[in-house]
């Protein structure tokens, strides 16, 4: 109705006067790119993530195609890195991720009009961890050979969400794709929520085992602690830790396993982690649809909010945002290696 209409058209309106504002900024050069280097297409797409039921997502949001989300971005904006990762459908009734690539490859093909924008990445989440069997292996060596796939993953070690008692299945599927992103020469995507000394240690020994020194890695959406990432830096050179919209965020509010006053806020924590790691180590991404960058929080974040994780960086770092574009920017193509230097 006319409701829904005025509602959309306000939304839209917000999202446009954001980019006015990110294109006016006096420390990002003309000429400046950047890239969104972890998202989920499919799930932004048909809104199956937990969020996307919501009204504040429903009645804000108009559903659109890829094209017509690709046609959403800044002009900056060189495109995206999608990751397919679950075997398993997001929510009931939906298209998997593995489906949704398998259905959509057509996006990525030279003659698409939006495949200069898209790569992608395939394995299997830890959340999905119990699927990972020898079919899986076929259908992820399958994707993994097409030319637009630039990563294995995400995949690691989730003690956020999951018991230790599922250690056993997740680091078998970590371990199998470790081997694989090095057999096939393409970056290695790690999910880690690990929550302890003694889980940092574990997924060291797994990286250690299976991937050379030299091998490309993105650590996505880094919420662990200062140390361990200075060792995995230290390790791996080419190496990059991913920041998401979650940075932007004034308050968690206390939910999840680490809730409690012994900790500090997730806010200080973040600022700690960006402030502690060398600017030429990060990689901005959304993580989208989930974390959407404030002022937009609770919305669906795509790769056109990405942005927003990159102003709070050069706001932490003391440097300006054109900086942050730049070596984010070469960092995405030294992880991802996209023919576009």
């Amino acid at each position: 109705g006319a409701f829904t209409a005025g509602v959309r058209e306000a939304y839209a309106q917000r999202y446009a006067a954001d980019l006015k504002r990110l294109t006016a900024r006096p420390d990002l050069p003309e000429g400046a790119r950047w890239f969104d280097s972890h998202c989920h297409l499919e799930s932004i797409l048909q809104r199956s993530w937990r969020g996307g039921g919501k009204p504040q997502v429903v009645e804000n949001e108009p559903l659109v195609g890829l094209e017509e989300l690709v046609a959403l971005w800044p002009p900056g904006l060189e495109g995206c890195v999608s990751n397919f990762a679950f075997k398993r459908e997001s929510k009931p009734g939906f298209v998997a991720e593995w489906a949704w690539i398998e259905r959509n490859l057509r996006f990525f093909a030279p003659e698409s009009p939006i495949s200069s924008k898209l790569w992608f990445t395939v394995g299997i989440h830890p959340h999905d961890a119990g699927n990972w069997d020898s079919a899986a292996e076929a259908f992820v060596r399958r994707l993994g050979a097409h030319p637009k796939c630039v990563g294995i993953g995400e995949c690691g070690l989730d003690f956020f969400k999951h018991d230790k008692s599922e250690a056993a299945l997740q680091l078998t599927a970590f371990r199998a794709q470790a081997k694989l992103a090095v057999e096939l020469g393409k970056a290695l995507v790690v999910h880690g929520r690990l929550t302890s000394r003694e889980n940092e240690e574990l997924c060291l020994q797994v990286l250690e085992q299976f991937v050379p020194a030299e091998h490309p890695i993105h650590v996505h959406c880094y919420s662990d602690s200062l140390q361990y990432a200075k060792e995995l830096v230290a390790r791996w050179p080419n190496l990059r830790i991913g920041f998401t919209g979650s940075i932007t965020f004034i308050d968690r509010g206390g939910k999840g396993k680490n809730k409690g006053k012994d900790k500090p806020p997730m806010g200080e924590h973040y600022r700690g982690l960006i402030q502690g790691l060398p600017l030429e180590r990060l990689l901005i991404e959304t993580d989208g649809p989930y974390m959407c960058p404030e002022p937009f929080r609770g919305q669906t974040a795509h790769p056109g909010h990405v942005h927003r994780v990159a102003e709070r960086i050069a706001e932490w770092k003391g440097v300006t945002l054109g900086e942050v574009m730049a070596a984010t920017w070469q960092s995405t193509v030294t992880v991802y290696g996209m023919g576009c230097a």
